[in-house]
């Protein structure tokens, strides 16, 4: 399958786990599972590329990264529409009901680097602060964003990896 259109049905399928209450909690790892794998990026380029052969090369095809990027967001933003529009019992949409987050774990692909990542959350109902960008202090872990989604979600805990606390600035 050409990838946003594998994206999108395993998008619909999680969307549905959600909407039926098959499972409260999903992860969706975009890229395939292995990460040199060519693949058709529905109508950007005329032949399958690798996203991890880009990441590697930024500097020589940073417009070719430029469209992948826009391509991702493009899929997340049909999956937080279809989540939008699921309305539950209660007149809430699953997107209210749901936090929703998309992120990468690296934020140089060249060089591995794992500072200045960068992360959406939408959705969370009225527990998350929305329209906003928060640069956060260099050094700051990822794991404390975690540990803030964890404890937004009720869940009882100290800590989480090598979290030092709670990000204030995305809870309402």
């Amino acid at each position: 399958l050409p990838r946003g259109e594998y994206i999108r049905l395993m998008g619909d399928l999680m969307v549905i786990a959600l909407q039926s209450g098959l499972t409260n909690v999903a992860t969706f790892m975009v890229g395939p599972e292995r990460w040199d794998t060519r693949y058709l990026f529905d109508g950007l380029f005329d032949k399958p590329m690798s996203h991890h052969g880009m990441s590697h090369n930024q500097t020589k095809m940073i417009e070719q990264l430029l469209k992948v990027d826009r391509f991702h967001m493009e899929q997340y933003a049909y999956l937080l529409e279809k989540m939008e529009g699921v309305i539950e019992a209660d007149g809430s949409t699953l997107l209210d009901n749901t936090l929703f987050t998309y992120g990468s774990g690296l934020g140089d692909g060249s060089t591995h680097q794992y500072n200045d990542l960068p992360i959406i959350m939408a959705g969370g109902g009225n527990r998350v602060k929305t329209g906003q960008h928060i640069n956060m202090p260099e050094g700051t872990p990822l794991a404390n964003l975690w540990l803030t989604q964890a404890r937004m979600m009720g869940v009882k805990m100290k800590r989480f990896a090598d979290s030092t606390g709670e990000i204030a600035a995305v809870k309402v």
